[in-house]
């Protein structure tokens, strides 16, 4: 077993990296935020399915060669045991001689590796802390300490073990890649990116770990390396679509949106179904001015993924824009209540509620418009209009202030609407 197996497996077996094996799998991938999609919150635990490299154990991390003490030769029964998949009598075993040897660190450590091997990491992780205590010097110690708190999800505790056992075992790579996968389930990209460059470098081949690497440069801002990254993806599986979008998404950041618009085109007929891949497109037509070509887009979006919110929203921003007032307030309202937060959807239908002369219907959307962002000024600025109407002059003024104090507003780059956070972090 390579010293990237396990990470191999962490991709294969949770949910917090579901992008990295939905790149080249042909199932749906859910990136979107929705009324009842919970899939992306970064803090999901780890699932991990350790059993179908049990038998591997001793090869992989399990057999530590810690022989130490008077109980010497019962520690080596004792792995023996671990070695042949006896976990439960290991640990009976060993239990036995915690008692008989409660300062023994090596007992303790391999009674935590016959727990761990029994799915109990809670109580793997009070063993491996204990024999660290007795013996502090224990580097493979250190990354069994940092695994059992990583299968737990537990990123945060498992980082301070993995950064001793680098330090003190500067060849084991396996602790670098898991600290880079620490930090990116943890969304700490800025942090994971050096680590999982270190430890992508010596896996070339490795596109899990490459799509895992590309996607922190990316929500890092990093964009040079994200694209790099993904075009390195691409000349490997050329139809890997979700490694297209996500280049477009790197491509659109860096106000290539032409470039961004071609690297979707090329994908977009041949991936009728796949989820937000038509948002994205019909998203960068529509920045462009395109509002037809981003109609056919955001409607086939609508069809495919009738959940989206986002689609509605750029539809009856379009018919607003278009002055179909009646097209419009459907969709705008399908589109809120979808994802009631939608601050774009909520400034439009305002403007349509004022433009109807439903001035209170108008004051609330435009409040809570402000409300959810108040950064943004057009919301000041259409407030500040209504106010004027209904000649509340010094709240008018109030609201035309704040107007001159905010930029104008710019078009949201792709990563910022895909990944629903005004930093480009995925919510």
């Amino acid at each position: 077993m390579s010293n990237l197996d396990a990470a191999r497996l962490v991709l294969a077996h949770q949910h917090r990296l579901e992008f990295a094996m939905q790149i080249f799998a042909k199932k749906p991938l859910r990136r979107f935020k929705s009324a009842d999609d919970n899939a992306l919150q970064p803090c999901k635990k780890v699932q991990m399915v350790w059993s179908r490299f049990r038998r591997h154990a001793c090869a992989a991390l399990i057999c530590l060669a810690i022989t130490v003490s008077a109980a010497q030769g019962q520690v080596h029964q004792a792995t023996k045991l671990i070695e042949e998949g006896k976990f439960h009598e290991a640990e009976q075993m060993l239990r036995t001689m915690a008692q008989q040897h409660p300062r023994d660190a090596s007992v303790r450590a391999n009674l935590g590796i016959s727990l761990a091997q029994q799915g109990e990491l809670a109580a793997a992780v009070t063993e491996y802390t204990t024999s660290l205590a007795l013996e502090p010097h224990q580097p493979k110690v250190e990354v069994l300490l940092g695994l059992a708190e990583f299968k737990q999800g537990h990123f945060k505790q498992a980082i301070p073990a993995f950064k001793i056992a680098k330090a003190t075992l500067p060849g084991d790579s396996r602790s670098t890649l898991l600290l880079g996968m620490s930090y990116f389930g943890l969304r700490q990209y800025v942090d994971a990116v050096p680590f999982l460059k270190s430890a992508s470098a010596t896996e070339p081949n490795n596109i899990e770990l490459h799509s895992v690497l590309a996607q922190s440069c990316l929500w890092s801002r990093q964009f040079d390396c994200a694209m790099v990254e993904f075009r390195s993806i691409l000349a490997a599986n050329p139809d890997a679509v979700q490694a297209h979008m996500l280049l477009a998404e790197a491509l659109d950041a860096t106000e290539k949106t032409d470039e961004a618009i071609e690297e979707l085109e090329n994908v977009a007929p041949h991936s009728a179904s796949e989820p937000l891949l038509h948002f994205e497109l019909g998203y960068l037509y529509y920045k462009k001015g395109d509002y037809d070509r981003a109609i056919s887009e955001l409607e086939l979006e609508a069809k495919n993924n009738p959940g989206y919110a986002q689609a509605y929203l750029y539809l009856g921003d379009i018919a607003l824009k278009r002055n179909d007032q009646a097209k419009a307030e459907p969709l705008l309202k399908k589109a809120i209540g979808l994802q009631s937060d939608l601050r774009e959807a909520v400034v439009d239908l305002g403007v349509i509620y004022a433009q109807q002369g439903k001035n209170a219907d108008a004051l609330e959307a435009f409040k809570r418009a402000v409300e959810l962002d108040p950064t943004q000024p057009d919301a000041h600025y259409r407030l500040a209009r209504l106010y004027t109407v209904l000649g509340q002059k010094e709240n008018a003024q109030v609201e035309f202030n704040k107007t001159k104090d905010l930029h104008t507003k710019v078009e949201d780059s792709l990563i910022q609407k895909i990944s629903g956070g005004a930093n480009g972090l995925p919510k």
